[in-house]
C-alpha cells in the first residue's frame, strides 16, 4: 500500500486538516485527517460528506508527516516543510528531507508557568536541532529500511498489501514513535511515513560502454542510538551502539536491467563496556568485574544470526596495546570462549600495520579476506525471474573503537573488492579488469564511499570522518593529516562540551524519553555553574589565566605573572582531575 507524497496543511484555531494533493489528474481526495487541537483525537473525514473547512485557516504545503509527540504545552505535529530528489533506486523515488518545523496544537503558552515555557522551549529547540542536522530519507513506494535481499527472500503477497510503516524495519524506522498515535487511526495507513536516518548516495557511471547506477544506503539502528562516548557496546538485549547496516546497490541499465547489492554492517565492540568523556584526550574504557561478557556477545550474534543468517565474520581494527587492548583483547577472549560456528574472529591492528602513513598494508587485510568475499558473494535480482537470483552467504562486521575512521576505510576496501566481482558477473568489467582500472568509476566509488564515512561519523561524533582523505583518494595526504586534526579537536571540544544535548535530544525523539509536564526533570535546570566548586574553579582559572597574560602584556612584574601562572595551573589541575564533574552530561536518561 502506497503512501501519500503531498499535502496541504489547513491550520484552523481548533483543529488541523490534512489533505493529500498529489492524487494527479486533477483529481480531488475522497479523504483528509483532522486532527482536534485541544482533544487530540484524530480521525479519517471522507471529503465528499464534508469538505474541509477554509474560513479562518492558514494553508501551507507540506511534503509528509513525521509524527506527533507530546511536549509541555501539549502535543504538537512535525511536518516536512523542505525534501531534495536524490535518485531513483529499482524505479523507486529516494528523498531527502530538507527541513521540518515542529507546530504546537497550543497557539499559546499563557496556560504554563514560566518554569514550563523554559522546558517546553528547550524541548522544542531540542528537536528542532536534531532535524536540522540531517540524515533523514523516505521513499514512497520502496522499503528503504530494508535489504533487497530481505524483501526478495520474505515479500509473500500478504506482505505487499500492507501500509510502509507496518512493513518496514522496527530497528530501522527512527519516527516510530513519533507515527504511534496516527497509526491507531482506522483508515490513516497513507498518511503514515516511514523514516531512515543515516545516509543515503547516488552516482551514474559510463563503464565500457554500459551505464551503472551506484547508490549506497547506510541505515542507523534506533536500538542503543545516541553519541559518541555515551553509547558503547552493547545493552542487555544484545543490540550494539553506533549499528549501521549499509547496503551497495548497483543497477545495469538496459534491456537486461538487473540489480546487485552487497550488504555490511558495523556496530560497537558487542561487549559490555564505557568510554565516559572526562576532559582527558581518550577517556580509559572500562568494564565491570560482575557483567557476563560472554551471555551479552551471544546475545548479540543471536540476534545478527536472526536478522542476516549465513556466517560472520568480525573484523577488529582496534590496537594490541594501549587502552584500546583491555577491550579489544577480551573481544578476541570472549569470541574464542563463544566458539559461535557461524563466527569467524579476524584481527587487523590497523595502526600499526599502517604507521607512518603506509596506507598501501591495508592490503594485507584484503588479501587475509579475499576468499570469504568471494565466497560470500553478493545478492543479485536477475531479470530472467527469481530462480536465477542470487543471495549474499555471509556478513562482514567490521569495528573499531568508534567504528567510524578505521572502518569506513576497511568497509569501502570490502565494497570495492565485491563491486568488482559484482561488475564482471554483469558483463561491465572484463574478466582482468578492476574497479580501480577504471579512473572515473573508481573516482565516483572512493567520494560515494567518503560521503557515507563522513554523514555516519557527523551523526555519531559531530564531526566529519578521520582518514577520509584515504577513502576519498585513495591515499593518505599531509593536508588530510592536518584536516584530521582540526577535526579531532573539534571532537574533544563537542564530545566534552555538547553531546550530553544531542544524546538528550535523541531520547526525547525516539520516545526513549517522554515528556510529564506534572513531572519535569530538575536536572536540567542545573548548569556548570550550579556547583559552587566547579563554578569557583572555572571562574577561577579564567581570572587567573586573564591575570597572567595582562602581567605578560603590561606588567613588568615576573613575580606577578608566575603567581598568576600557579594559580592557573593549580585550578586547571583541579578542572581534569575532577574532569566528569564538568563535561556536559545527557539529563534526560541515563543507561
Amino acid at each position: 500500500m502506497d503512501i501519500y507524497e503531498s499535502f496541504n496543511l489547513y491550520s484552523h484555531p481548533e483543529k488541523f486538516y490534512l489533505e493529500p494533493t498529489d492524487l494527479g489528474g486533477g483529481a480531488a481526495s475522497k479523504h483528509y485527517l483532522e486532527i482536534d487541537r485541544h482533544t487530540n483525537v484524530m480521525r479519517i473525514i471522507d471529503s465528499r460528506k464534508q469538505r474541509v473547512p477554509i474560513a479562518d485557516t492558514d494553508i501551507k504545503f507540506i511534503y509528509g508527516i513525521l509524527g506527533t509527540i507530546k511536549l509541555v504545552s501539549g502535543h504538537a505535529l512535525i511536518v516536512i516543510t523542505k525534501a531534495s530528489f536524490i535518485g531513483q533506486v529499482n524505479n523507486h523515488n529516494i528523498w531527502n528531507i530538507v527541513d521540518t518545523e515542529v507546530i504546537p496544537y497550543k497557539k499559546t503558552t499563557l496556560h504554563l508557568s514560566e518554569k514550563q515555557i523554559r522546558y517546553n522551549r528547550l524541548f522544542s529547540d531540542m528537536l528542532t536541532n536534531f532535524l536540522a542536522a540531517g540524515g533523514f530519507y523516505y521513499s514512497h513506494t520502496l522499503d528503504i529500511s530494508r535489504t533487497f535481499q530481505w524483501l526478495q527472500e520474505n515479500a509473500v503477497p500478504l506482505f505487499k498489501t500492507r501500509s510502509m510503516m507496518d512493513r518496514a524495519s522496527e530497528r530501522f524506522v527512527w519516527n516510530g514513535y513519533l507515527m504511534s498515535q496516527i497509526r491507531q487511526v482506522p483508515g490513516a495507513e497513507r498518511y503514515t511515513l516511514p523514516v531512515i536516518h543515516g545516509f543515503i548516495g547516488q552516482n551514474r557511471v559510463n563503464v565500457n560502454g554500459k551505464e551503472i547506477k551506484l547508490t549506497i544506503i547506510s541505515r542507523r539502528s534506533i536500538y542503543r542510538a545516541g553519541v559518541r562516548f555515551y553509547k558503547r557496546g552493547v545493552d542487555a538485549e544484545g543490540h550494539a551502539a553506533n549499528f549501521v547496516e549499509t547496503e551497495q546497490i548497483v543497477e545495469l541499465d538496459g534491456p537486461d536491467k538487473s540489480l546487485t547489492s552487497f550488504v555490511q554492517i558495523r556496530g560497537s565492540i558487542p561487549l559490555l563496556w564505557a568510554q565516559r568523556p572526562n576532559l582527558r584526550w581518550q577517556p580509559m574504557p572500562t568494564m565491570k568485574p560482575t557483567d557476563d561478557q560472554l551471555a551479552a556477545f551471544i546475545k548479540s550474534f543471536s540476534w545478527h544470526k536472526q536478522h542476516y543468517g549465513g556466517k560472520h565474520i568480525i573484523v577488529n581494527l582496534v590496537n594490541q596495546k594501549g587502552r584500546e587492548k583491555k577491550v579489544g583483547g577480551e573481544l578476541e577472549r570472549i569470541a574464542r570462549q563463544a566458539n559461535l560456528e557461524f563466527v569467524r574472529y579476524h584481527q587487523f591492528d590497523f595502526h600499526k600495520e599502517c604507521h607512518a602513513m603506509q596506507w598501501h598494508k591495508i592490503d594485507l587485510l584484503r588479501e587475509q579476506l579475499s576468499q570469504e568475499i568471494s565466497h560470500f558473494g553478493y545478492f543479485y535480482l536477475s531479470p530472467n525471474g527469481a530462480d536465477s537470483n542470487r543471495f549474499q552467504r555471509g556478513f562482514f562486521r567490521t569495528n573499531c573503537m568508534d567504528c567510524l575512521d578505521r572502518t569506513n576505510v576497511v568497509q569501502s576496501m570490502l565494497a570495492r573488492e565485491s563491486l568488482t566481482e559484482q561488475l564482471r558477473m554483469l558483463g561491465v568489467l572484463y574478466p582482468e579488469q578492476k574497479v580501480q582500472d577504471i579512473p572515473l568509476l573508481e573516482n565516483l566509488f572512493k567520494h560515494l564511499w567518503a560521503d557515507n564515512g563522513d554523514e555516519c561519523s557527523r551523526q555519531y561524533a559531530g564531526t566529519g570522518a578521520l582518514k577520509a582523505d584515504f577513502t576519498r583518494l585513495g591515499k593518505r595526504t599531509y593536508l588530510g593529516a592536518m584536516n584530521d586534526g582540526v577535526n579531532a579537536v573539534s571532537r574533544y571540544v563537542r564530545n566534552n562540551f555538547g553531546d550530553g544535548y544531542r544524546q538528550d535530544a535523541i531520547d526525547l525523539f525516539l520516545g526513549n524519553f517522554q515528556v510529564d509536564s506534572s513531572d519535569l526533570p530538575s536536572s536540567l535546570e542545573t548548569s556548570i555553574l550550579s556547583t559552587d566548586q566547579n563554578g569557583l574553579a572555572l571562574i577561577a582559572a579564567l581570572f587567573a589565566m586573564s591575570m597572567t597574560i595582562l602581567c605578560l602584556l603590561v606588567a613588568d612584574n615576573a613575580t606577578a605573572t608566575i603567581f598568576w601562572m600557579i594559580i592557573f595551573f593549580v585550578c586547571m589541575m583541579f578542572i581534569f582531575l575532577n574532569g566528569e564533574e564538568f563535561v556536559n552530561v545527557p539529563k534526560l536518561k541515563l543507561d
